[in-house]
């Protein structure tokens, strides 16, 4: 699966994905993964100023092949494509986009952590059902070159059944919050929500970025606006926090 941060560009797989913010709870059973490539350009639709970044999870060599032609296109020699095993491994890739300057916007997987079958941190010693977060750093703290680049991470990881990408910003403060707090979504920017602890509509809350890829599976809830919503991650896609783990009445 390719998700573009912007819009959806295709479906790869039948892998579940989802992108929610750093919400700093401590996971355990982190899984081991390894740097295929990582710099500051990736040749994947370098260039076009409407590319707002990407994350992929790609498990076949057909689009991995696909893949690596696109991001080395503009490499002569070509390097070689990476050799993966399929049956038991997979690629994820992260691109932050479009960015006018060199030396400064970065992008990295810092960690991969199993999770469990309702969305809880694994527990040590403890296997759930294939399903991953996967922890990324964005830079955009713009750089000292004047130059048009696409940061991007490439790694190869144990096959898992279904991944969640979450993403840490800096270098790019909440609308100019440095502590991101807000006490309404106007606080916020473009892409963010002011998300409140459950339970509370008002108050002090967090900017965090609003998801745009949803999981299918349906357990009602109510948002503050008072309406039901199938998850909470489709509640934070419209912008709303959560009063209650049940349909509003």
């Amino acid at each position: 699966m390719i998700r573009n941060r912007g819009k959806i560009l295709l479906v790869l797989s039948f892998l579940t994905l989802l992108s929610l913010p750093f919400c700093g709870v401590a996971v355990s059973q982190s899984i081991p993964f390894e740097t295929i490539d990582q710099g500051e350009t990736s040749y994947f639709d370098c260039g076009d100023p409407s590319f707002l970044g990407a994350d992929m999870v790609i498990t076949d060599q057909q689009t991995w092949a696909w893949f690596w032609t696109q991001h080395t296109s503009s490499l002569s020699p070509s390097p070689p494509i990476p050799d993966i095993n399929f049956r038991k491994e997979m690629i994820l890739v992260t691109m932050l986009g479009y960015q006018t300057s060199g030396s400064g916007p970065s992008i990295e997987i810092i960690s991969i952590e199993e999770i469990g079958p309702t969305g809880a941190p694994a527990k040590t010693g403890q296997r759930f059902s294939k399903g991953i977060q996967v922890f990324i750093k964005d830079n955009r703290e713009p750089g000292t070159k004047q130059v048009i680049t696409n940061p991007y991470h490439v790694v190869k990881t144990e096959r898992f059944i279904s991944v969640i990408f979450q993403h840490q910003s800096t270098g790019n403060p909440c609308n100019g919050n440095t502590d991101c707090s807000c006490a309404k979504n106007e606080d916020c920017s473009a892409k963010e929500f002011c998300l409140f602890p459950e339970g509370q509509c008002s108050g002090s809350g967090v900017c965090t970025l609003k998801s745009d890829v949803c999981p299918l599976y349906c357990l009602p809830l109510c948002g503050c606006d008072l309406k039901t919503y199938c998850n909470a991650c489709e509640a934070y896609g419209n912008g709303v926090s959560i009063l209650r783990n049940s349909p509003c009445q």
